[in-house]
């Protein structure tokens, strides 16, 4: 019974998968458009666009939120703006 056992699962294990995948090609533009559509995000940005465009007017939330995503973040305009905004508060 063993030998049964043994033979079924080496059988098993060199049966070969199938697997039924395309050659389609998606680009990283393609996928960041599919997640802000899904997550609602283009909405989330024009709030944030509203309420940052006074402090933060150098600043492009799409921009920021595309860059951040992608790794790609400009950390000089971002500490830019905020010491410009600190400097209008008088801090």
């Amino acid at each position: 019974m063993k030998k049964i056992v043994v033979i079924l699962l080496i059988l098993l294990l060199f049966l070969p998968s199938f697997v039924s995948a395309e050659d389609e090609i998606i680009t990283e533009e393609e996928i960041m458009q599919s997640q802000q559509d899904n997550l609602d995000i283009n909405s989330f940005i024009e709030e944030a666009d509203k309420y940052t465009e006074d402090v933060y007017k150098d600043i492009d939330m799409g921009e920021l939120f595309s860059s951040a995503i992608t790794g790609d973040i400009d950390n000089e305009t971002i500490f830019k703006s905020i010491l410009q905004a600190l400097r209008r508060r008088g801090i």
